[in-house]
């Protein structure tokens, strides 16, 4: 799948063409893949080059919180109770992975006592 020149700057077209590319895995390009997630990112407000830690924990958590709607949106449409049963089992998975990643989040922002700015008063 062709990219346009020019992406969109609209984030509900941003989204739907994010959507259509991620299907086309027989006409995938890298390259491509990472102008659209640039562009997706510069829709939200983030600068890709630029980002700091509490815009790349937002942007993991939107992530997270899109891929689990995705694979809710699977488990409805799974054609078995057998397809259901493994889409549960990587939901369960990826919930996980998303309390993982948010108790990282947390870690890695709070600050211990011997990380607070030097006492300068005289």
């Amino acid at each position: 799948m062709k990219l346009p020149e020019q992406l969109p700057t609209d984030p509900d077209e941003i989204e739907r063409l994010y959507n259509e590319y991620a299907q086309a895995v027989d006409d995938f390009d890298e390259a491509e893949l990472q102008r659209l997630m640039d562009a997706r990112l510069a829709v939200w407000g983030i600068d890709p080059h630029q980002l700091t830690p509490d815009q790349l924990f937002g942007a993991m958590a939107e992530s997270m919180n899109s891929m689990l709607m995705s694979l809710y949106a699977a488990k409805d449409d799974a054609p078995d109770s057998t397809a259901v049963e493994q889409v549960d089992e990587i939901i369960k998975m990826a919930e996980e992975l998303r309390k993982q990643i948010d108790s990282a989040m947390h870690s890695a922002t709070e600050k211990s006592p011997d990380e607070s700015p030097p006492d300068v008063s005289p």
